[in-house]
C-alpha cells in the first residue's frame, strides 16, 4: 500500500503511507478518527500490516546501530554517532508503536 485513501462524506484524503508514519500524536489522532471511521475492515488489516512492517525495519536497524556502537571505544566519536543512530531510530520506532495503537483501538497483535 503505496496510499492510503480515506473517503469520507464530504471529500477524501490521499496519505503517502512512507512519507506520513510514524507522525507526531495531534496529527496520529486525527488521521486514526478518520482511518477508523471511514475505512473498510480490509483496508485497515492492510495498513496495520504495513505499519508493523515498517516497525520492525526500525527494530532491525536499532538492532544493528547498537551491534556497529559495541563494535567502538567508550566516548569515541564514532560510538556517539551510532547511539545518536539508534536514539533517532528508536523515536521513530516508539512512534510507529503508538501510531498502530491508535489505529488498532489499542489492541496490538
Amino acid at each position: 500500500m503505496e496510499r492510503l485513501r480515506i473517503e469520507y462524506r464530504t471529500g477524501y484524503m490521499g496519505l503517502n503511507v512512507e512519507a506520513f508514519f510514524p507522525c507526531k500524536m495531534p496529527a496520529m489522532r486525527k488521521a486514526a478518527r478518520l482511518i477508523n471511521s471511514y475505512c473498510t475492515d480490509e483496508t485497515r488489516a492492510e495498513l496495520l500490516s504495513e505499519l508493523r512492517e515498517l516497525a520492525d525495519g526500525y527494530k532491525a536497524l536499532c538492532d544493528m546501530y547498537t551491534e556497529k556502537a559495541e563494535g567502538f571505544p567508550e566516548d569515541s566519536p564514532q560510538r556517539r554517532h551510532w547511539r545518536a543512530q539508534f536514539n533517532k531510530t528508536e523515536v521513530l520506532r516508539r512512534r510507529m508503536g503508538n501510531n498502530i495503537k491508535l489505529i488498532s483501538g489499542g489492541r496490538e497483535g
